[in-house]
Formats: structure tokens, C-alpha cells, sequence
């Protein structure tokens, strides 16, 4: 592959399956291929790159680009999401949405602003001064790099900060929809509990993790703590590689123009695997989906030519032909319409689809409850209400994720049993689902703070005390004189009255205690139940949209192979019956005709096949740095 387009070849296939469907009358194939060429046109492979806070993922992201585009601070941090793109010329955007006092602003009033390449820093940090009047989202980046040019994304996100962070919420929900991350820790310690949470979550939820561990140009102890980590990750039970790298050392090395220091700073390694497994990988999936629509395309373009030869070399069975052919029409007729077996199926599929994913989420929220419940319980929200909060935004919105997970992974199961009922491979069939970053349903649900977390003062406690006390001598006081009325001695009594209604007092601010802790106890688990039930209710409503979504694309989809099956089938029939009632004189003339479209639709199909070759071969390497 030679220049900045990747996929040239590709291209120029689609091109021509294009134009020979075009060419034979067949606008539905014709419009197929474009609408591949449409998506190979505009390559995205998404790499986040994640990790706690001053990790040094913004220095590795400048690195790896040879660029200082991610701003980099001891005292301020990343606070928004940072896309870096390939561009053909250097250009930066602001993705805003505007605030409004009167009420909500619609979500389509998010808006893609340009701006000056120095303005950056403030649009993208947690210090930037930006106008009240708008929400920055994020910053967008157009850079001329190599690297990116073969489709690679890379998204700087906020520090993790823990699982009970907002950050780790919005990393999750872009793990889920990313085709690979770089989780970042430097070498100063070996993992901690909370960086190994989240590498537990982000395996389930991305399909190709990299560990990276930097700075190891300032802790010569870096080797222990890659050995420690690596010790974590196999309990764990997870494979993925870790890249040691020194943002420092390529800076240095790509100022220098040194190699052998290059090598030493770990990032050739890191540009391989990003180039040849990360992007490549998703490239050659793409290569491999246009290939096997371009055959498909061919074979049903040369279906009907195959039929009228197959008719004019052997007219005796041309009856016989003529009836084969009049089977496959009638299966791809039942094909189509609302009773076919795979309308049926589909339809079914999503009915037992929207339970299955319905019930998953209640059950994830169940636990969440008995959980919160179970921890609230055995604590004083006074304590641990700090804590309490973010783990439960954070857990949420994990099983949220999860759910969504499930969600697609159902789908594109559901999907490959469809597509069975066209006698086709199913792998070939399956549709790229449009599944969105579940945590954004979030965004508008908080956990509201109505627990009293107040404790009561040192005069409310002293007026307790002074109530039970009060009560306590004043009982014993008038027992006492009651009783000395009857038994003279046992009127000593109200002598004791004081000491005893001290320890009444004592108890009764010990009651009060235990009836606020009750309350607050109580007072938690509502407003954790609220939380839970408001974000029920929103996720509930987008995971059915997304279901009738995916629907939708599906039946699109399918309906459209099967209108093109029974166009290729009628196709077939009409010429092989045309075929059987061709004469002598005119057979020869027309065997040849077909033979020469025949070769035609070969050549573009072993084009096609072709591309296998180049989909198997290594992908290219090249430097990460240059522009």
C-alpha cells in the first residue's frame, strides 16, 4: 500500500463492482458497494488511552506524535476527553454545548467550534477559564502524522481517579465502544487496588488492552515493578502485554535524531503493535468484509449468465435447469416479506431480546441495592457518605456498561441467526450495530443529596441529657416520698434520684444516637434508591430505542439481501428460459457473448480475491514520529 490511503485498492475494487453492476441493470448491488466504499472512505480505528491522574498519558500521546498537542502540567490536569485525527493540515475544534438557566437545551445544540491551536490547554484542562455560557464536551484534533493516517484515533481522556470517580465512569463508556485501549501507570509502584479494578472491568468491555508503564527513564527500578505488575495481571487472569516506555527518551531521541536512543525509550514497540495488531487488525477486517460483498456481488452479477450458458451448451437439459432455477426463485420469494422465516426469526430474536436484556438489568440493579443496602447498614452514612456516593455513580454506571455489552453481543448473535436462513456464511452477513456510548444516558441523573449528614451539637446533646436526667430525679424524687409515706426508710430513695437520673441520661442521649444513625441509615438507602430508580428509568428507555434501532437495521439489511437474491434468481430463470428457446443458428454466437461477460465478471472477482493476500500479509511498520 503507497501513500496515505490504505485502502487504495480496495477502493478502486469497490469502484468497479460499481460500475459492472451498473452496467448489468442491477442498481440494488450497485448501491451495496457504494455504500461499503462510503464506509472504507472514512477509517476510524478508536484508541483510548487511559489511567489514573500524572501518569503521563498526555507526554505519551505529544510522543508518540512528535507533537506537544496534549497539555502537560504538574498542576493542571486533562478534564475533557482530547481526539487526535489524521488531518492534511493542523487544526483544532471545541466541541461545546451551550447552558441555559430557562431549562434543558436540546441535545442537537452541540456544536464544533474552531479554534486556535494555543487556545487548547484551556479548553481542555481543569484550569482553563472558558465562557460560563457554554459546556466544553471536548477538544478535536487534525494533525498530518503518519501514524494517524491509517485510521488511528487516539482519545487522551481524564485521569481514572479511582473507581469512585466521574472520570472512571466516562473512561468505561468509551472503553465499550473502543476498538482497543492503553491503560497508562507509571513506574514509580506497582498497581494499586483501584487501577486493578479497572483493568478488570476494561477487559470484559474492550476487545484489545495494552498496558503501557512510563517514566522508566526516572525510577531505575522499573524492571521490579514491571515483573510485580506483570505477577497482578496473570492472577487476574489477564494476558495483555505490558510496554515499558520513557516519554522523555523519544523526546530526546526524535530531537537528536539517535535510533539506538529511540529503541531505548520503548516506543518503536508500542508503534508496531499500535500499526500491525491494533490498526491493521481493524483495516483488515474492513478489507475482508468489502472482498467478500465484492465476490457475492459477482457471483449473483454471473448467476444469470451461468444459467443461459449452462442452457445453450446442453439444450436437451435446459427443461431440467429451467426447473432448479424456478425452486430457487421460490425460495428467495419466501425470502421476502413480513412471513418470511427470517423475519419471523428477527422478530422473535428482539421480543426475546428486549426481556433478556430488561431482566439482566434489574438483576445488576438488584445487587447494586443489596449491596448499598448491606453497606449502609454496617456503617454511619455520616462516616462514609463521601465514599458511598462516587462508588455508587461508578458501579452503576459499570452495569450499565456491562448491560449494554450484553446488549450488543446478543444482538450480533442474533444477527448471525438471521442471517442462516439465507444459506449464506453468516459472518459475512453480520451488520455493524449502532450501539452508542451507554454512559452518556447518565449525564443527567445524579445521586441527590437529601441525607442529613449533619451530627447533632453539644448543646442538643446536653438538652438530651438534661431531659432524661430530668425525668429520671424527678421520678424517683416523687416515688420516693410515696414510698416514705408507707415504709418510712424506703425514702432514701430520693437520694439516689440524682445518680440515677444521670444514667438515665446517659441512655437517653445513647437512644437518640441510635434513632439519628437509624434515620440517616434510612435516608441513605432512599436517596440510593432513587438514584437506582431514575437511572432504571432512563436506561430502560434507551437500551428499547437502541433495541427498535438495531431492528430497524436489521430488517433493513436482511430485506435487502433478499430483494437482491430473488432479483438474481429471476434474473437467472428468465435467461435460462430465453436460453431454451434460442436456435441453432443464433446458439454460437451468443455462447460467445456470455463467455466473454463471464470472463469479465471473473477478472473482477479474482480482483477481489486478490485482496485475501494482502488481508493475511503483515501490515507495514513505519515511524510513529514523523510527519
Amino acid at each position: 500500500m503507497t501513500g496515505t490511503d490504505p485502502h487504495a485498492d480496495v477502493r478502486s475494487t469497490l469502484n468497479l463492482a460499481v460500475q459492472a453492476a451498473t452496467a448489468y441493470g442491477r442498481p440494488d448491488l450497485a448501491e451495496r458497494a457504494d455504500r461499503l466504499m462510503a464506509q472504507i472512505g472514512d477509517p476510524n480505528v478508536q484508541v483510548v488511552v487511559v489511567g489514573e491522574f500524572k501518569q503521563g498519558k498526555s507526554s505519551l500521546i505529544n510522543a508518540l506524535v512528535n507533537a506537544k498537542i496534549c497539555p502537560v502540567d504538574d498542576d493542571i490536569a486533562t478534564a475533557v476527553p482530547t481526539v487526535l485525527r489524521h488531518g492534511e493540515e493542523k487544526r483544532a475544534y471545541a466541541v461545546i454545548h451551550p447552558v441555559s438557566d430557562g431549562g434543558p437545551v436540546p441535545d442537537d445544540a452541540e456544536e464544533r467550534r474552531p479554534i486556535p491551536f494555543d487556545h487548547v490547554p484551556a479548553y481542555a484542562t481543569e484550569m482553563g477559564q472558558i465562557d460560563p455560557s457554554i459546556v466544553v464536551k471536548g477538544v478535536e484534533i487534525d494533525l498530518p502524522r503518519k501514524l494517524l493516517a491509517q485510521g488511528l484515533v487516539l482519545v487522551d481522556t481524564p485521569g481514572v481517579g479511582g473507581l469512585g470517580s466521574a472520570h472512571a465512569t466516562a473512561a468505561l463508556g468509551a472503553l465499550s465502544v473502543a476498538d482497543a485501549a492503553l491503560f497508562v501507570s507509571d513506574a514509580s509502584q506497582e498497581y494499586t487496588r483501584a487501577e486493578m479494578d479497572f483493568l478488570s472491568q476494561a477487559q470484559d468491555l474492550c476487545p484489545s488492552v495494552i498496558c503501557l508503564m512510563t517514566k522508566t527513564d526516572f525510577y531505575p527500578d522499573w524492571r521490579r515493578v514491571r515483573d510485580i505488575n506483570r505477577g497482578h495481571l496473570d492472577r487476574l487472569g489477564f494476558d495483555a502485554p505490558i510496554v515499558t516506555v520513557s516519554s522523555m527518551l523519544r523526546a530526546e531521541a526524535v530531537r537528536r535524531n539517535d535510533r539506538e536512543l529511540n529503541q531505548e525509550s520503548g516506543f518503536p514497540e508500542l508503534v508496531r503493535m499500535l500499526t500491525n495488531d491494533i490498526v491493521a487488525g481493524a483495516n483488515n477486517r474492513e478489507r475482508a468484509r468489502s472482498r467478500e460483498a465484492v465476490i457475492d456481488i459477482c457471483d449473483q452479477l454471473s448467476s444469470q449468465f451461468d444459467a443461459e450458458l449452462s442452457a445453450l451448451n446442453d439444450p436437451e437439459k435446459a427443461n431440467e435447469l429451467v426447473e432448479e432455477l424456478e425452486g430457487a426463485k421460490a425460495r428467495a420469494d419466501r425470502l421476502r416479506g413480513q412471513v418470511a422465516k427470517w423475519s419471523t426469526t428477527l422478530s422473535d430474536g428482539v421480543g426475546d431480546l428486549t426481556s433478556d436484556i430488561d431482566f439482566d438489568f434489574r438483576q445488576r440493579m438488584r445487587r447494586i441495592t443489596q449491596e448499598g443496602d448491606a453497606a449502609i447498614e454496617n456503617s454511619d452514612p455520616l462516616d462514609t457518605w463521601a465514599e458511598f456516593e462516587p462508588w455508587l455513580v461508578n458501579r452503576v454506571s459499570h452495569e450499565v456498561v456491562s448491560n449494554y455489552a450484553y446488549l450488543t453481543e446478543r444482538s450480533s448473535s442474533l444477527s448471525s441467526e438471521v442471517a442462516g436462513h439465507f444459506e449464506v456464511d453468516g459472518q459475512s452477513l453480520v451488520v455493524s450495530l449502532d450501539v452508542h456510548n451507554p454512559t452518556d444516558v447518565l449525564e443527567g441523573v445524579h445521586v441527590e443529596p437529601s441525607v442529613d449528614l449533619s451530627e447533632s451539637t453539644v448543646g442538643k446533646k446536653g438538652m438530651t441529657v438534661l431531659r432524661g436526667s430530668y425525668s429520671g430525679m424527678f421520678m424517683f424524687t416523687i416515688l420516693g416520698g410515696m414510698a416514705a409515706t408507707v415504709v418510712p426508710p424506703l425514702g432514701l430513695i430520693a437520694t439516689a434520684a440524682p445518680a440515677i437520673g444521670l444514667v438515665m441520661g446517659r441512655g437517653a442521649l445513647k437512644d437518640e444516637k441510635a434513632r439519628q444513625l437509624t434515620k440517616r441509615r434510612g435516608e441513605a438507602k432512599n436517596s440510593m434508591r432513587r438514584y437506582c430508580d431514575e437511572v432504571s428509568f432512563q436506561v430502560n428507555k434507551d437500551s428499547r430505542d437502541t433495541l427498535r434501532r438495531v431492528q430497524r437495521q436489521l430488517r433493513d439489511y436482511y430485506s435487502n439481501r433478499a430483494e437482491e437474491l430473488h432479483k438474481s434468481t429471476t434474473e437467472a430463470l428468465k435467461a435460462a428460459t430465453q436460453a431454451a428457446k434460442v436456435g441453432q443458428s443464433e446458439r454460437g454466437s451468443r455462447i460467445r457473448d456470455i463467455e466473454a461477460e463471464i470472463g469479465r465478471i471473473k477478472q473482477l472477482r479474482d480482483t477481489a480475491v486478490a485482496l485475501q493476500a494482502k488481508i493475511e500479509g503483515p501490515a507495514p511498520a513505519h515511524a510513529g514520529g514523523s510527519a
